[in-house]
């Protein structure tokens, strides 16, 4: 099982994903959409507040002062940082549901109760919480230049711990990063070859695919000018002189068409997480597997010496 090719492993989660789509993206719509509705309803209240603010100080000596001023802010902010902590929690929770998922689409053809697929993680969250923890410590050091190509390279290496942490019991959050190093190690460009294929459709294939489509129905155009007339009036000029500086021309609409990619990139990224942890699940299993097996022959012949 261990020479299963990576392109096997990528059409087969493709397949698992496609079958049951319908119920991945109604599953990944509130983490998903729900962080973009979030920040629309803290900037979008925020805007609103700040163009409507003058009138305000000019019309009601109560908004006369900064304590009203502030506190009006805090409110109008809350109801959107709820909304968006909410759905940035659950995303993360998906992160280990969607494994457990792959286990039961592999064993009974279907996926169904979420919620039970949620409690894998929600019983164990403080370990859950423990794994998030290193590996955002871990991105933070990956993010420093010095540090780029080792902490590729080990991302490689640590990119089934939320595998390890759903399928293997009792296993701490370094127990993750080292199992999935040991189960990686020896297969790293194996590894790295999935992890491109599924960078190369996921992250720049699709989104590019769904912005064209965009163009076609004419969204694109909606989206961009929403975005423009935010852009417009936000206070950058000193940001369009440094580019004028070094020979860049940028406009409200360039930073607008930049926010409207950007943002279908992020949907489209969020609503493909379950075929990555489908296609990184199946390749646990491809690994796990001969290692289970090999522990079992060994345990098999330790009891017949004994015998």
């Amino acid at each position: 099982m261990i020479k299963i090719s990576v392109w096997k492993i990528f059409f087969e989660g493709l397949k698992i994903y496609c079958r049951n789509i319908h119920k991945f993206l109604g599953y990944m719509a509130f983490p998903v959409l729900g962080q973009l509705l979030g920040l629309v309803l803290v900037f979008g209240l925020t805007f609103l507040y700040t163009v409507n603010l003058p009138g305000l100080i000019s019309g009601y000596k109560i908004f006369n002062s900064l304590a009203t001023i502030v506190l009006c802010v805090v409110f109008i902010v809350l109801p959107g940082m709820l909304v968006w902590a909410k759905a940035f929690l659950d995303y993360l929770v998906t992160y280990g549901a969607l494994n457990s998922m792959t286990q039961g689409a592999l064993t009974t053809g279907k996926v169904y109760d979420f919620k039970a697929h949620n409690q894998t993680v929600t019983r164990k969250i403080f370990s859950f919480i423990g794994l998030w923890f290193l590996f955002g410590i871990f991105t933070f050091l990956s993010a420093i230049p010095f540090f780029w190509v080792p902490g590729l390279i080990l991302f490689v290496y640590f990119v089934l711990i939320f595998q390890v942490f759903i399928f293997e019991e009792k296993v701490s959050p370094i127990g993750c990063f080292i199992k999935s190093f040991q189960l990686i190690k020896g297969r790293f460009a194996k590894t790295f070859g999935l992890m491109l294929i599924l960078f190369i459709f996921t992250y720049w294939l699709l989104p590019a695919g769904v912005s064209v489509l965009f163009e076609a129905f004419s969204l694109m155009g909606i989206l961009t000018a929403g975005f423009t007339s935010w852009v417009d009036v936000l206070p950058i000029d000193a940001l369009y002189l440094l580019f004028q500086r070094i020979n860049i021309i940028i406009s409200p609409v360039d930073i607008a068409g930049f926010m409207s990619n950007n943002v279908i990139a992020f949907i489209v990224i969020g609503l493909t997480l379950p075929l990555r942890s489908i296609c990184w699940s199946l390749w646990y299993k491809n690994l796990a597997e001969p290692v289970q097996e090999n522990k079992k022959r060994k345990n098999n012949d330790v009891s017949v010496q004994e015998l």
